[in-house]
């Protein structure tokens, strides 16, 4: 009967591990519902859409030919037992969903990753203190991505190496002054950032995007003025995962 019964938990927890994944910030159960999450392809495409950045290079009519995919992230490190948490701008490769940054080497996050890869990073939308209308885009209408994955402080050998520095290279220079560059000079000029700096990879497994807003966009809703049965977004988990390749 002991045996039948540690059978049975057994399964149990590998359904439940199959169906649900622990929040790695507030260690609460959170569970995926098909019905309920986005395509794929969609949660891609809105992930790129808030963490787009600025426009890096415009069209002759002035709209945006190019975004800039840098922005600023919180990233948590482990050493040891203890947590540590910075804010470093990344650039994000729209093609493999990977980013990397040039940090200052010794620091505490560069430290960390050598000894435990293992990073959580967060992007959030900020909104500006004037522009701030309560009950329309407070705290109800806030949105946020997490980032899951590993981290790597890149030595140059990486297949990922010189495109992912040269993406961040680009964002720094502007696209006029670093594509004017051959090839061997902007290997030049990434090799001696590295002389100071730290090129840093992070391979995520998968992106969280969240929004309350989207808890409340549903039928019988307690904020009415969510209620858009026309929106993507519509009966849909606050919480969407994308999962990487």
């Amino acid at each position: 009967m002991k045996k039948l019964l540690s059978v049975l938990l057994a399964m149990l927890l590998l359904c439940g591990m199959a169906a649900a994944e622990i929040d790695v910030t507030s260690g609460a159960s959170q569970v995926t519902n098909a019905e309920t999450q986005m395509a794929q392809e969609d949660i891609k495409a809105m992930i790129l859409d808030y963490l787009r950045g600025f426009p890096l290079t415009t069209n002759e009519d002035g709209s945006t030919k190019e975004w800039a995919y840098r922005e600023m992230y919180q990233i948590a490190t482990v050493h040891g037992d203890m947590p540590g948490l910075s804010s470093v701008e990344f650039v994000l490769d729209p093609e493999t969903m990977r980013l990397y940054c040039s940090s200052e080497k010794g620091t505490e996050k560069c430290v960390d990753i050598a000894s435990n890869p293992n990073v959580a990073m967060y992007w959030y939308k900020q909104i500006p203190e004037d522009a701030y209308i309560p009950q329309v885009n407070d705290y109800f209408n806030s949105y946020g991505v997490q980032i899951k994955g590993t981290a790597k402080l890149m030595d140059g050998t990486e297949d990922t190496f010189f495109r992912g520095a040269s993406l961040y290279m680009r964002t720094l220079y502007g696209p006029a002054r670093w594509d004017a560059m051959d090839e061997e000079t902007q290997k030049k000029t990434i090799e001696r950032v590295g002389g100071f700096n730290e090129w840093i990879e992070i391979i995520p497994t998968e992106y969280n995007v969240t929004s309350l807003f989207w808890s409340y966009n549903k039928e019988g809703s307690a904020r009415p003025q969510y209620y858009d049965p026309d929106s993507a977004t519509f009966g849909k988990d606050p919480r969407q995962v994308y999962y990487v390749k």
